[in-house]
């Protein structure tokens, strides 16, 4: 933890550095580090490495990325809140203690998206995220209180098995 957290204040300072030193620490950072912080599960550890090694790598596509996320926020806050509301009723009728946490997907990956899958800004779909965080009704039904909730969610939304990761 002590290195992956000195790598990412290396990171975050890494425009400082001379150009030689950047480019060891960002390959260091992609192919080492990166992962390890995936596998501990230090998600916005993960993010924000992979955001400084775009910016770096790709500054012109970062930048761009960056301004249309800014841009997707600005013209699409309320929608997405309006698109969480009918799952929002839904869960609050079935009487769940519950949070819904939404994100904008990030920039490296939106970028990393565009290259794998060979699509534009404009195919990448999923540029907002939702999680949803309950309180089980008891430890004893946890797991039929996921699947109650996955069935309040897809009796609002229609799911996509061939898109559905998590």
């Amino acid at each position: 933890l002590i290195k992956l957290a000195d790598r990412l204040h290396n990171v975050g300072t890494i425009e400082y550095m001379p150009e030689y030193k950047r480019e060891k620490i960002l390959s260091e950072t992609m192919y080492i580090f990166i992962p390890l912080a995936h596998k501990l599960g230090l998600y916005s550890m993960k993010s924000e490495m992979e955001n400084i090694w775009l910016k770096f790598h790709e500054p012109q596509i970062f930048n761009e990325i960056n301004e249309r996320l800014a841009i997707f926020e600005k013209e699409r806050s309320n929608s997405m809140d309006e698109y969480l509301e009918p799952v929002r009723q839904k869960l609050t009728e079935a009487g769940y203690k519950f949070r819904i946490l939404k994100r904008l997907k990030s920039p490296y990956s939106i970028w990393n998206k565009m290259q794998t899958k060979h699509v534009s800004f404009e195919e990448v779909y999923d540029l907002f995220a939702a999680r949803i965080v309950f309180t089980p009704q008891s430890p004893e039904t946890e797991r039929q209180d996921c699947w109650r909730i996955y069935t309040a969610i897809t009796s609002v939304y229609k799911i996509h098995p061939d898109r559905i990761r998590d």
